[in-house]
């Protein structure tokens, strides 16, 4: 009879519900208990990575991050594609930028691990973004078994936190000064120069810079 009256629930209900449980101190010996009592697989049956969603809570708790990221949280106990997060955001009526970003960080592709050099870590936020990087080191935490690694883990979420994005110093009028017509190929051309320029590790020499446009247009443009 409880599981049938959780099943009534609408959706906005049990997204409230879950949102303030999955917040709270004991929030992984409460979902154990939903999961032994066969409330989980109503309200949440896409709960599939609890051991994940554990030690997440585990590390916020140890490493005093506060308050509590219930979405992170969220998103550590799944384990979904697109199409799944979408059905899930649907059905709970999460807000779209609870959506996006349960779905970045359950989908994206680039290689995270603890020991990424710092040059990889500004690569990685300069391409990701410092949310879903930052998303992306909590699940690759809780995903390591191997308590040494701790350190490295938190270097990187601190790396981030300090983080101020580059800015390419390359405007339309510098790339049309060098040849380039108006139009789709100045984004072109920009792009390619903003790749080696990443690959540089975001060279900071103005001079270096046009060099490479100079070699990208004369290479793609005349």
């Amino acid at each position: 009879e409880e599981r049938e009256g959780l099943r009534q629930l609408s959706g906005e209900r049990v997204r409230d519900e879950l949102l303030k449980i999955v917040s709270a101190d004991e929030a992984g010996a409460t979902f154990r208990r939903m999961a032994a009592a066969g409330i989980l697989a109503v309200v949440l049956p896409e709960a599939s990575r609890l051991d994940r969603f554990e030690k997440y809570v585990e590390i916020e708790t140890m490493q005093l991050f506060a308050p509590a990221d219930a979405i992170l949280r969220l998103g550590a106990m799944l384990d979904l594609d697109e199409a799944g997060v979408d059905a899930l955001a649907q059905r709970l009526r999460l807000s779209n930028k609870d959506r996006d970003r349960l779905s970045a960080m359950l989908t994206d592709k680039t290689k995270i691990v603890c020991y990424l050099s710092m040059r990889e870590v500004r690569r990685a936020l300069y391409l990701m973004g410092r949310q879903l990087f930052k998303d992306r080191v909590s699940l690759g935490w809780a995903d390591d078994r191997r308590g040494h690694n701790a350190f490295q883990w938190r270097a990187m979420l601190a790396m981030a936190d300090s983080w101020e994005k580059p800015e390419l110093p390359l405007t339309g009028e510098m790339i049309k000064a060098a040849g380039v017509p108006e139009g789709p190929e100045i984004g072109r051309v920009r792009k390619e120069v903003e790749e080696w320029w990443i690959d540089s590790d975001f060279i900071d020499d103005e001079f270096s810079i046009i060099e490479r446009l100079k070699a990208v247009v004369q290479a793609t443009v005349y």
